[in-house]
């Protein structure tokens, strides 16, 4: 299987995430895309350059998924004796999935790996991210087999990693806020029935167990919240800010929110269980952390590459033989 001429097979990397915006003034055509071709009035653009004005960075979201397709390329290429190139594809912004697919195919590569930067599998998110590259490749008309990293969420490194994050946060806490806490696990919120989202949900509440039992804090308590609900229709809760609520009559005193659907920095996620929340906590006296994220960090790289790593070696006799392949 040498479709590009090389000495050894190429695999190819591409990491997923929801859009990469470069410059302030591709907002609007991010949010337009985001809304399916309905631009944002004036004002609802003016609220959001204000927002990430307050931030005072640029957004993190693709400058940092391009970071770790290049960083996990390097550790799997000394690992599994291949050429590994990474890539990353959007759902919002260039380059789109379908686009880096095309590239990955002139490229020559002959082997093409999946992975989200998140561990909880949703319609909308890692489910449709696997869908459009399949497409793409059909749409070719190429056979490059294809594998899809998936159901990574119990890993123990990767839970090390999570584990470390909230429990440097408890630590930041003054004491009399750290012996009377609430650790608040956080994923975006999906519309309808939680029958619609069975495993997204599950997932979800096994990651935050799984988390909880390994910090070992019994004077920690735990909850689970939804952020990012929409104003129509049912969505998945409780609402984090509910639950923030609910915490301050309780008399609780620190509050850290942990989000267990991003891996990566992104503005969303950050008002979502930080700016947003602080005046609530703040009314309340209480104080909030926000964990950080993992992003491109040398503990979660290590992580997800020993989890890519693992995913290649089982899925080799469906590779070899030319099938796709989405392995747990």
């Amino acid at each position: 299987m040498e479709r590009s001429g090389r000495g050894r097979s190429l695999i190819g990397l591409i990491l997923f995430a929801y859009g990469a915006p470069e410059s302030i003034d591709h907002l609007k055509e991010y949010y337009t895309h985001i809304r399916h071709g309905s631009a944002p009035s004036e004002q609802e653009m003016s609220a959001t350059i204000r927002s990430y004005h307050r931030i005072g960075t640029a957004d993190t979201l693709g400058a940092i998924t391009k970071r770790q397709a290049a960083a996990l390329a390097q550790l799997l290429q000394s690992r599994v004796g291949e050429e590994v190139r990474g890539y990353a594809g959007f759902k919002h912004t260039p380059p789109f999935v379908e686009d880096t697919v095309r590239q990955m195919v002139r490229d020559g590569v002959d082997r093409i790996v999946t992975m989200a930067m998140t561990p909880l599998n949703s319609r909308t998110g890692t489910m449709l991210y696997r869908k459009k590259v399949d497409q793409t490749l059909e749409q070719l008309n190429e056979s490059i087999p294809v594998v899809h990293v998936e159901n990574w969420h119990l890993h123990p490194l990767y839970l090390d990693v999570m584990t470390d994050r909230v429990k440097t946060a408890v630590q930041w806490l003054p004491e009399d806020a750290r012996m009377n806490c609430t650790v608040i696990f956080t994923a975006h919120s999906q519309p309808g029935k939680l029958e619609r989202h069975e495993i997204y949900a599950t997932q979800f509440e096994e990651l935050s167990e799984g988390v909880a039992d390994r910090l070992r804090m019994p004077h920690v308590r735990f909850a689970k919240a939804y952020r990012s609900a929409g104003t129509k229709g049912e969505w998945l809760g409780p609402d984090v800010k509910e639950v923030i609520e609910d915490e301050a009559r309780s008399g609780t005193k620190g509050i850290i929110t942990c989000d267990l659907l991003s891996m990566t920095s992104n503005i969303e996620a950050v008002y979502d269980i930080g700016y947003d929340l602080q005046p609530i906590c703040e009314e309340a006296g209480m104080i909030l952390i926000r964990t950080e994220f993992p992003n491109d960090s040398f503990d979660f790289m290590h992580a997800v590459s020993c989890i890519i790593e693992e995913t290649i070696a089982e899925s080799n006799d469906f590779l070899l033989n030319g099938h796709n392949k989405s392995v747990s």
